[in-house]
């Protein structure tokens, strides 16, 4: 069988390729060589060459006055909620305002009819004056020139004149001049005599003047009864506040004790916020308080009142928090959260995401230590803002690491590059 020439030609070729790559790969130079060892140990640095080649971002420590705050949340509330109770039963006559505004103490909410108080309040006047002047007439009749003395007086000398003309006649009888039928009939008027001065001597100061005095105060008793159920026709608004409700109508008949309107208190609110018992002697009245309302905004707050006993549920005791409300701009019933100032630290700001937590929980930060190595410290979170933590634990001018921080290991060698126009080491 008879190859082809092509096919005879083709193997030349490609045996000469093959042998042409074998020789080139190990006629290669020395120098050659030590170029492409020295490519690769370029390509694969040892780890300190990449730590060296690595910069970190790190921020100086600058500590400023930071406010120590205890945090809470809570829901607001007003500060009063009454509930008007009508005190008369009477008919509606007219409601001058209209429910779902601000009122005033003593502003005129619903007047009841009145009926027949005007003329019981008349007539129980004119009995007074009745009253008064039978008590006056009293007081005259026991004074030393009062008609009491003077009929006292008028009732001696009447019954002195009676016993002498008596006498007298006496004697005449016993001589037969006067007869004992007449004698019998002076006899009578000077027993009569006698009785009339001992009534009058036996009447009591103290008896009448009390008397009539107590019946003078049983009128004004009347008076003033009937003076407060006229004051009940007239309902005022007992303080300023918000008017909610008005529950009756104008013609419906109101019954007494029957509730009739309801003010809120909303020029102040107060906002009740449960603290552990471990921070609850930090906490003093005149506290201030951040509020953060959601969806309202933040304003501030002073801590009112500070429960004494716990709750038995919690473990935790309410704590008071008073918020000035006079725009009206803010309704019982909303959520927030208190940030009550407890006083003062230094501490530094820094991103969160720049520190750690270790194994046992603390909170820690990498910071660069004298020989440029890293050192892991523990620090104490003040307080959060946004997405800022306040630190404490930190000295002035530490360089504690950022961005990238989380890359390196207690005791590595760490370039690193300040924040904010710092310059790093080299």
């Amino acid at each position: 069988m008879q190859i082809r020439r092509s096919y005879i030609w083709a193997l030349l070729i490609a045996g000469g390729v093959t042998a042409w790559m074998v020789s080139g790969q190990f006629a290669s130079s020395p120098n050659e060589a030590e170029q492409t060892d020295t490519a690769a140990e370029a390509a694969s640095p040892s780890n300190e060459s990449d730590v060296k080649q690595l910069t970190i971002n790190a921020l100086r420590v600058s500590n400023n006055q930071t406010p120590l705050q205890v945090r809470a949340s809570g829901v607001t509330r007003t500060a009063f909620d009454v509930e008007i109770i009508n005190r008369r039963k009477a008919f509606v006559a007219n409601i001058p305002v209209s429910e779902g505004r601000w009122v005033k103490k003593g502003d005129v909410l619903i007047e009841l009819a009145k009926g027949t108080l005007e003329a019981d309040i008349a007539a129980s006047r004119a009995d007074r004056q009745a009253a008064l002047a039978a008590y006056e007439d009293a007081k005259k009749r026991f004074s030393a020139d009062g008609t009491l003395a003077a009929q006292l007086n008028a009732a001696e000398s009447e019954l002195a004149s009676i016993k002498a003309t008596y006498k007298a006649n006496e004697a005449l009888a016993e001589r037969g001049l006067q007869t004992q039928l007449s004698l019998t009939a002076q006899r009578a008027q000077l027993a009569a005599a006698e009785t009339r001065l001992f009534e009058l001597q036996s009447l009591s100061q103290e008896k009448e003047l009390s008397a009539s005095y107590s019946a003078l105060k049983g009128v004004d008793a009347r008076l003033a009864m009937l003076q407060e159920q006229l004051s009940f026709t007239t309902i005022t608004a007992p303080q300023d506040g918000w008017l909610e409700t008005i529950a009756v109508e104008v013609g419906e008949f109101a019954g007494e004790n029957a509730m009739v309107a309801h003010l809120l208190g909303l020029q102040e609110l107060v906002l009740d916020v449960p603290v552990p018992q471990a921070r609850i002697n930090d906490i003093s009245l005149g506290d201030t308080a951040q509020i953060d309302l959601i969806g309202q905004g933040q304003t501030s707050g002073v801590v009112s009142k500070i429960a004494a006993t716990a709750n038995s549920a919690t473990r935790t005791f309410t704590v008071e928090v008073t918020l000035d409300n006079q725009d009206g701009a803010l309704r019982a019933g909303m959520s927030a959260e208190a940030s009550i100032t407890i006083g003062s630290v230094d501490a530094f700001e820094i991103s969160p995401a720049h520190l750690n937590v270790n194994e046992d929980g603390q909170l820690t930060a990498k910071i660069v230590s004298a020989d440029d190595k890293v050192q892991t410290v523990a620090v104490e979170l003040v307080r959060t803002s946004g997405n800022s933590a306040f630190i404490s634990g930190l000295a002035d001018d530490t360089i504690v690491l950022a961005a990238g921080q989380a890359f390196l290991s207690e005791g590595e060698s760490v370039r690193y590059q300040l924040q904010e126009g710092d310059e790093g080491n080299s």
